[in-house]
């Protein structure tokens, strides 16, 4: 990664780049599944999805498939 420094560019160094990162936001996991989430449904999608679970056992089935894949991976497992 390069910083501008002094009128040049420059390589931060791996202890910058530590800093940097330490210091950056954390988005919580809550809010990771839902942006998710909305990558494929949007809100009305999902709630026809959970509206409709029992006369549409098959698509219910890909949603919460994709959900609950998408927890796994936001636990970092």
């Amino acid at each position: 990664m390069r910083v501008y420094e002094d009128g040049i560019y420059r390589d931060m160094t791996e202890q910058e780049i530590a800093e940097m990162e330490a210091n950056m936001p954390t988005i919580p996991y809550e809010q990771r599944i839902v942006a998710r989430i909305r990558e494929r449904y949007s809100i009305d999608d999902e709630l026809a999805i959970l509206r409709q679970r029992d006369t549409k056992p098959d698509e219910f089935a890909e949603y919460n498939e994709y959900v609950e894949r998408i927890k796994v991976e936001e636990r970092g497992g």
